[in-house]
């Protein structure tokens, strides 16, 4: 094992929920002494320090809300292979890179290559949702969807927060990061694909350098797509990714995006929900299950927000998922 390696694994400790709150000149040096990340924080003009933290981390991705009354510096304290996005909603983060300088405001999201910072300068009053992402984890998800090109392609330092794309990107990471401290406590099979997704938002919908050519892709056949959506109908009770069911059908993920808005006029991950949903609806009428709860089977098929369920259910078969369940008692 390399320095570097190991240097990763002391920084990057997966944890399914973490909080934080520093307020004492103590308790930071006590976070920068324990902490599993890669930066160490102190604070502007030696005020008070006042930093909330609150987020999860999986092996590959990392999403976080941070709030700061005091505003912050940080500074790296190991080289990691990573990319840090952040949506700023108040105040202004200022990155000072080996190639100049960066600032982010609310009208302004950031992406920048950790190996690229030498320190990171957040303005009193703010707060902001992160997310990072190792590059490794991005390279894969980039050579899945375009079908075997790892190289990433040069991302702008900035974008515009007001673009359709950026706005999708944004709320899809609020929505991983909630979800995603669920998921630690619940097992929800849905997680890994909702996690993949959001890599693929990002790397559709940032916006790349000047002079930057966009790789073509091409279709996939009807029969790949076949064998796609029956990949799919097998393994509905087990986590999936789209890179998953692409190489089962021997497709790239760009591909397989491409043929369910063609053929079916629905996003993959909208198709696997309702097909998920189909199933759940079946196990609930059978008479067979009749005596499992109805949360259980509603987890088994990667349901695990109930209220969420629920609407969809309704929305879908016209009832509640008891109503539902009594009817189908009913006749049997």
């Amino acid at each position: 094992m390399t320095a570097r390696t190991s240097n990763r694994q002391a920084a990057w400790v997966p944890q399914s929920e973490f909080a934080a709150r520093i307020a004492s000149a103590r308790q930071l040096q006590t976070f920068n002494d324990l902490s599993s990340f890669a930066i160490n924080f102190d604070v502007l003009r030696s005020v008070k320090p006042d930093i909330e933290m609150a987020g999860n981390k999986s092996s590959t991705l990392c999403l976080w809300e941070t709030r700061s009354s005091s505003g912050f510096i940080t500074k790296p304290r190991v080289a990691v292979d990573i990319l840090t996005v952040r949506f700023i909603a108040n105040g202004h983060i200022i990155y000072r890179n080996q190639s100049g300088k960066t600032q982010g405001t609310p009208k302004y999201a950031t992406l920048v290559d950790f190996e690229d910072v030498s320190e990171i300068q957040a303005s009193p009053a703010f707060s902001a949702i992160n997310g990072t992402i190792t590059l490794e984890a991005l390279s894969a998800a980039n050579a899945a969807l375009t079908g075997g090109q790892p190289a990433l392609p040069a991302f702008a330092p900035i974008a515009d927060v007001a673009t359709p794309g950026m706005i999708a990107l944004f709320l899809m990471m609020r929505q991983v990061q909630r979800r995603g401290q669920e998921a630690g406590r619940g097992g929800d099979i849905a997680f890994p694909l909702v996690q993949e997704i959001l890599s693929y938002q990002l790397l559709s919908v940032w916006p790349r350098r000047a002079g930057v050519a966009t790789i073509a892709t091409t279709d996939a056949t009807a029969s790949r797509f076949t064998i796609a959506l029956d990949f799919i109908e097998a393994n509905l009770s087990q986590p999936l990714t789209l890179s998953l069911i692409a190489a089962a059908a021997g497709l790239s993920v760009r591909s397989l995006q491409s043929q369910f808005r063609n053929r079916t006029g629905q996003t993959a991950i909208a198709f696997i929900t309702e097909r998920r949903l189909a199933r759940t609806h079946e196990d609930l009428t059978s008479a067979s299950a009749a005596a499992v709860p109805i949360a259980e089977i509603a987890r088994r098929w990667g349901f695990v927000h109930m209220s969420d369920f629920g609407q969809r259910y309704k929305r879908v078969y016209g009832r509640t998922p008891s109503q539902a369940r009594r009817e189908a008692g009913r006749r049997g």
